[in-house]
């Protein structure tokens, strides 16, 4: 039996290899480390979510932009958002109707009302309008032979479609009537463009 003197074996920190780590890296370098790591982490979230939220907000736009537009032409027609959110708005409510009448079936000219009782909107839209010097394109809501004024239809080029978001509450009218006349009138001429009913 052999006498000699074994040293014991010291506890130690390991590698996975089985090989000692390093033994002395000091708390001070360990807590500067993972400091570093949270700062760069934070960092590359703050320089992701910029752009991200960026293209974000710009799609949301061009989609709201191009769908109004796309439906009638929004910029053609200077409508201001406010009107394309309300043609945008009854377009997407589940008893939205479309009235339409044929003004000339050689050109396939039409006006089309665009109305839902549920949001208690219309919005007229008019293909093929020749453009007026001294008079406009006037709406009204017939309703027992009385009339209300709810909008107008400004025609920028001969021929081209025009719309507008009517005023007033659709679901008392009868009769949606567009005629032609001053911008001060009272009530409807005789110059009758077109009559949807209700």
């Amino acid at each position: 039996m052999s006498n000699e003197n074994h040293a014991p074996l010291q506890d130690g920190p390991t590698t996975k290899s089985g090989k000692s780590a390093p033994s002395q890296v000091s708390e001070t370098d360990w807590k500067q480390h993972k400091a570093k790591r949270r700062a760069a982490k934070k960092a590359e979230k703050k320089w992701f979510s910029r752009p991200v939220a960026l293209v974000v907000s710009v799609v949301a736009v061009c989609v709201s932009v191009a769908v109004a537009s796309g439906v009638v032409g929004l910029v053609e027609n200077g409508n201001q958002l406010p009107q394309a959110l309300t043609l945008a708005q009854v377009n997407a409510q589940t008893d939205v109707t479309r009235s339409e009448v044929v003004l000339d079936t050689i050109d396939n000219e039409t006006a089309t009302l665009v109305w839902s009782r549920h949001v208690e909107s219309a919005v007229v839209i008019v293909e093929g309008l020749s453009r007026l010097d001294n008079s406009s394109y006037r709406v009204w809501y017939e309703t027992a032979g009385e009339y209300m004024p709810v909008g107008e239809l400004t025609v920028t080029h001969d021929g081209s479609e025009v719309w507008a978001a009517l005023s007033g509450d659709v679901r008392s009218a009868q009769t949606v009537v567009i005629t032609i006349d001053p911008a001060d009138a009272t009530e409807p001429g005789p110059e009758v463009v077109a009559e949807i009913r209700l």
